[in-house]
């Protein structure tokens, strides 16, 4: 019996640029890692050829009841 990978619930914070920073929205994906909750998100920009920045990535904790910031894997910009 092969074992699944465990899939977490991550958000990713974005706005469609520096003209429209107040108007942020969010993204959510189950993944396994930040890594792979990006991966998606970049393949969804890419695909749909939108124009926006990444702001930050969390993933939620069932336990604490919270999101936990994960940006730490976004690139410099």
């Amino acid at each position: 019996k092969e074992k699944q990978a465990k899939l977490y619930e991550f958000r990713i914070k974005y706005n469609a640029g520096a003209g429209h920073a107040a108007q942020d929205s969010y993204h959510y994906y189950n993944a396994e890692t930040a890594s792979q909750a990006l991966s998606f998100h970049n393949a969804m920009v890419k695909k749909n050829r939108l124009r926006m920045q990444t702001l930050s990535v969390e993933k939620f904790n069932p336990y604490a009841d919270s999101w936990e910031d994960e940006s730490s894997i976004l690139e410099p910009q």
